[in-house]
Protein backbone atom coordinates (compact mmCIF):
# COMPACT_ATOMS: atom_id res chain seq x y z
CA UNK A 1 0.00 0.00 0.00
CA UNK A 2 2.88 2.37 0.80
CA UNK A 3 4.40 1.81 -2.65
CA UNK A 4 1.11 2.72 -4.31
CA UNK A 5 0.82 5.90 -2.21
CA UNK A 6 4.39 6.87 -3.14
CA UNK A 7 3.72 6.13 -6.82
CA UNK A 8 0.65 8.36 -6.77
CA UNK A 9 2.69 11.17 -5.19
CA UNK A 10 5.41 10.75 -7.82
CA UNK A 11 2.78 10.66 -10.57
CA UNK A 12 1.33 13.96 -9.35
CA UNK A 13 4.75 15.59 -9.68
CA UNK A 14 5.45 14.03 -13.08
CA UNK A 15 2.06 15.18 -14.42
CA UNK A 16 2.61 18.71 -13.08
CA UNK A 17 6.04 18.80 -14.74
CA UNK A 18 4.53 17.53 -18.00
CA UNK A 19 1.78 20.17 -17.95
CA UNK A 20 4.32 22.94 -17.26
CA UNK A 21 6.58 21.66 -20.06
CA UNK A 22 3.70 21.61 -22.56
CA UNK A 23 2.54 25.09 -21.51
CA UNK A 24 6.07 26.43 -21.83
CA UNK A 25 6.70 24.79 -25.19
CA UNK A 26 3.50 26.26 -26.60
CA UNK A 27 4.30 29.79 -25.48
CA UNK A 28 5.79 32.36 -27.83
CA UNK A 29 9.16 33.71 -26.65
CA UNK A 30 7.93 37.29 -26.95
CA UNK A 31 5.17 36.62 -24.40
CA UNK A 32 7.20 34.80 -21.75
CA UNK A 33 7.26 36.09 -18.20
CA UNK A 34 9.78 33.46 -17.09
CA UNK A 35 12.51 31.39 -18.71
CA UNK A 36 11.38 28.35 -20.73
CA UNK A 37 10.72 25.22 -18.66
CA UNK A 38 12.55 22.30 -20.23
CA UNK A 39 12.21 19.53 -17.66
CA UNK A 40 9.91 16.81 -18.93
CA UNK A 41 7.36 14.66 -17.19
CA UNK A 42 7.23 11.57 -19.37
CA UNK A 43 6.55 7.90 -18.76
CA UNK A 44 10.34 7.44 -18.83
CA UNK A 45 10.73 9.84 -15.92
CA UNK A 46 7.95 8.09 -14.03
CA UNK A 47 9.58 4.72 -14.73
CA UNK A 48 12.97 5.91 -13.44
CA UNK A 49 11.42 7.34 -10.28
CA UNK A 50 9.23 4.26 -9.73
CA UNK A 51 12.27 1.98 -9.93
CA UNK A 52 13.77 3.79 -6.94
CA UNK A 53 10.66 3.73 -4.73
CA UNK A 54 10.83 1.45 -1.71
CA UNK A 55 7.91 0.55 0.59
CA UNK A 56 9.92 1.53 3.68
CA UNK A 57 10.42 5.11 2.43
CA UNK A 58 8.92 8.03 4.24
CA UNK A 59 7.68 11.20 2.51
CA UNK A 60 11.00 13.02 2.93
CA UNK A 61 12.89 10.15 1.29
CA UNK A 62 10.41 10.08 -1.58
CA UNK A 63 10.83 13.83 -2.06
CA UNK A 64 14.61 13.30 -2.10
CA UNK A 65 14.25 10.63 -4.82
CA UNK A 66 12.15 12.99 -6.96
CA UNK A 67 14.53 15.90 -6.32
CA UNK A 68 17.53 13.74 -7.20
CA UNK A 69 15.92 12.55 -10.43
CA UNK A 70 15.07 16.03 -11.66
CA UNK A 71 18.43 17.45 -10.51
CA UNK A 72 20.08 14.88 -12.77
CA UNK A 73 17.73 15.77 -15.60
CA UNK A 74 18.43 19.50 -15.15
CA UNK A 75 22.17 18.88 -15.37
CA UNK A 76 21.71 17.54 -18.90
CA UNK A 77 20.19 20.84 -20.04
CA UNK A 78 22.56 23.15 -21.89
CA UNK A 79 21.21 26.27 -20.13
CA UNK A 80 18.73 27.15 -17.44
CA UNK A 81 19.28 24.32 -14.96
CA UNK A 82 18.81 26.63 -11.98
CA UNK A 83 15.67 28.26 -13.33
CA UNK A 84 14.17 24.88 -14.22
CA UNK A 85 14.83 23.48 -10.74
CA UNK A 86 13.34 26.59 -9.13
CA UNK A 87 10.25 26.29 -11.34
CA UNK A 88 9.99 22.62 -10.31
CA UNK A 89 10.13 23.62 -6.64
CA UNK A 90 7.41 26.19 -7.32
CA UNK A 91 5.25 23.53 -8.99
CA UNK A 92 5.73 21.21 -6.03
CA UNK A 93 5.13 23.96 -3.47
CA UNK A 94 8.54 23.45 -1.89
CA UNK A 95 10.22 26.81 -2.58
CA UNK A 96 12.11 28.16 0.42
CA UNK A 97 12.01 31.93 0.98
CA UNK A 98 15.56 32.24 -0.40
CA UNK A 99 14.61 30.19 -3.46
CA UNK A 100 11.46 32.25 -3.95
CA UNK A 101 13.54 35.43 -3.92
CA UNK A 102 16.00 33.96 -6.41
CA UNK A 103 13.15 32.74 -8.66
CA UNK A 104 11.57 36.22 -8.62
CA UNK A 105 14.97 37.72 -9.49
CA UNK A 106 15.45 35.29 -12.40
CA UNK A 107 11.96 36.03 -13.75
CA UNK A 108 12.48 39.79 -13.50
CA UNK A 109 15.84 39.52 -15.27
CA UNK A 110 14.27 37.37 -17.99
CA UNK A 111 11.47 39.87 -18.59
CA UNK A 112 13.87 42.79 -18.58
CA UNK A 113 16.26 41.06 -21.01
CA UNK A 114 13.52 39.98 -23.39
CA UNK A 115 11.80 43.38 -23.21
CA UNK A 116 15.02 45.18 -24.00
CA UNK A 117 15.78 42.99 -27.00
CA UNK A 118 18.21 40.53 -25.45
CA UNK A 119 21.96 40.80 -25.06
CA UNK A 120 22.71 40.17 -28.76
CA UNK A 121 20.46 42.87 -30.21
CA UNK A 122 21.67 46.11 -31.77
CA UNK A 123 22.37 48.73 -29.05
CA UNK A 124 20.07 51.23 -30.77
CA UNK A 125 17.19 48.75 -30.71
CA UNK A 126 17.86 48.08 -27.03
CA UNK A 127 17.90 51.82 -26.25
CA UNK A 128 14.58 52.38 -28.02
CA UNK A 129 13.10 49.38 -26.21
CA UNK A 130 14.32 50.79 -22.89
CA UNK A 131 12.60 54.10 -23.64
CA UNK A 132 9.41 52.25 -24.50
CA UNK A 133 9.61 50.32 -21.24
CA UNK A 134 10.17 53.55 -19.33
CA UNK A 135 7.14 55.13 -21.02
CA UNK A 136 5.00 52.12 -20.07
CA UNK A 137 6.13 52.35 -16.44
CA UNK A 138 5.43 56.11 -16.29
CA UNK A 139 1.97 55.48 -17.75
CA UNK A 140 1.33 52.83 -15.07
CA UNK A 141 2.33 55.29 -12.33
CA UNK A 142 0.08 57.96 -13.87
CA UNK A 143 -2.89 55.60 -13.95
CA UNK A 144 -2.28 54.56 -10.32
CA UNK A 145 -2.18 58.19 -9.22
CA UNK A 146 -5.34 58.96 -11.20
CA UNK A 147 -7.16 56.02 -9.60
CA UNK A 148 -6.00 57.04 -6.12
CA UNK A 149 -7.04 60.67 -6.62
CA UNK A 150 -10.44 59.84 -8.12
CA UNK A 151 -13.13 60.98 -5.63
CA UNK A 152 -15.46 58.20 -6.77
CA UNK A 153 -13.02 55.61 -5.41
CA UNK A 154 -12.87 57.36 -2.04
CA UNK A 155 -16.69 57.42 -1.76
CA UNK A 156 -17.04 53.81 -2.81
CA UNK A 157 -14.69 52.66 -0.06
CA UNK A 158 -15.07 54.97 2.97
CA UNK A 159 -12.90 52.74 5.16
CA UNK A 160 -9.95 53.40 2.86
CA UNK A 161 -10.11 57.14 3.66
CA UNK A 162 -9.42 56.66 7.35
CA UNK A 163 -6.89 54.76 9.37
CA UNK A 164 -8.13 51.48 10.78
CA UNK A 165 -9.24 51.71 14.38
CA UNK A 166 -8.27 48.93 16.79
Amino acid sequence: MAVLRHLLTARTTVLAVNAAYIASAGQDDANRTEPPFRLQGSYRDMNKIAARIDPAMNDAELAAVIDDHYTGEAQTLTTGAESNLLKLAELRGTLTPAQADRWAEIKATHVRTSTLGGPDEDPLIRAVAALGLLADRVAAVESAITRAADPRNALANPAARHAQRP
